[in-house]
C-alpha cells in the first residue's frame, strides 16, 4: 500500500481489518476483551499448534512421530477447550479460526502419513475442524490437496530447506 510492504497473513488479516472498516463482519469483535482473547488464541495457533504439526510431519523415528503426535493432540485440545460454538467464538468467525484453517485443511498429511486422526483428538476437535473445512470460503479458498502432498512430501522426508524447517530441526520457535 502506497509503495509499502507487508507479509505475514495474520498481519495482514488484521491490517486489512483496520484499513477496510467496511463491511462487515469481522474478523476481530469490537468487544475489547474478546479481540484480546482472539489475538491470544491466534498467538497459540501460531506458537502451539503450528511447530507441533510441523514437528509432527518432519518426525522421521516411530517414536519420535507418536510423540510428537501426542504434543499436537494436547494443544489443539488446549485451544478447542475455548471454542464457543461452531467457530472459537460462537456463530462469529474470527482470526482464530483463520489461523487455524489452513492445518485443518492439511491435516490429511498427518493422517495418511502420522497415524492422525481427528477423532483420536477428542469430538470437539471433530466438531469444529470439520465445520471450519466446509465453510464457503473455505472451500473458496483452498489449494487443492495434490499440491499440499508435493509440498509436505520434503517434510515428510525431513529434506525441507526452508526456514520453517531449519527452526524446528534446530528446536528453535518459529
Amino acid at each position: 500500500m502506497r509503495g509499502k510492504a507487508l507479509y505475514e497473513s495474520l498481519i495482514l488479516c488484521e491490517f486489512f481489518e483496520d484499513a477496510f472498516p467496511e463491511p462487515i463482519p469481522h474478523i476481530l469483535p469490537e468487544d475489547p476483551f474478546d479481540r484480546a482473547q482472539v489475538r491470544l488464541w491466534a498467538d497459540h495457533v501460531g506458537k502451539q499448534i503450528v511447530p507441533a504439526f510441523i514437528r509432527t510431519v518432519m518426525a522421521q523415528e516411530p517414536e519420535k512421530q507418536k510423540q510428537n503426535l501426542e504434543e499436537f493432540y494436547k494443544v489443539v485440545g488446549t485451544l478447542v477447550e475455548n471454542v464457543r460454538g461452531p467457530y472459537f467464538l460462537g456463530e462469529q468467525f474470527t482470526l482464530v479460526d483463520i489461523a487455524l484453517v489452513p492445518w485443518v485443511v492439511r491435516d490429511f498429511v498427518l493422517a495418511e502419513n502420522r497415524g492422525y486422526s481427528r477423532e483420536a483428538a477428542g469430538q470437539k476437535w471433530e466438531e469444529y475442524a470439520a465445520k471450519l473445512e466446509v465453510r464457503k470460503s473455505v472451500l473458496r479458498t483452498q489449494s487443492n490437496n495434490k499440491h499440499y502432498v508435493e509440498f509436505y512430501g520434503q517434510y515428510l522426508r525431513n529434506e525441507a530447506q526452508g526456514a520453517m524447517a531449519k527452526a524446528i530441526r534446530a528446536g528453535r520457535p518459529i
